[in-house]
């Protein structure tokens, strides 16, 4: 899919945006450190079922991905 980009001036309050994208950033940072603690468990990644320890690998990307996106987007409201 493609991105849609929508000019939000005198639509949006660019002070909440910029607090809720860093409160966002943070709430997928720590889950993300979370994920990668798991990962980095010998015992979970040997012991869990490939499945298991794959979902979490997507998970993991996932979380990268909401950063990245919402750092961007930070980015262009300051």
């Amino acid at each position: 899919g493609g991105e849609l980009f929508i000019p939000l001036e005198g639509i949006l309050d660019p002070a909440a945006e910029i607090a809720r994208l860093e409160k966002e950033i943070e709430k997928a940072k720590s889950f993300a450190a979370s994920i990668e603690r798991k990962l980095s468990n010998e015992k979970f990644v040997s012991g869990a079922p490939e499945a298991v320890v794959n979902a979490e690998r997507v998970k993991l990307a996932t979380q990268q991905d909401i950063i990245a996106k919402n750092q961007k987007a930070l980015e262009e409201l300051k």
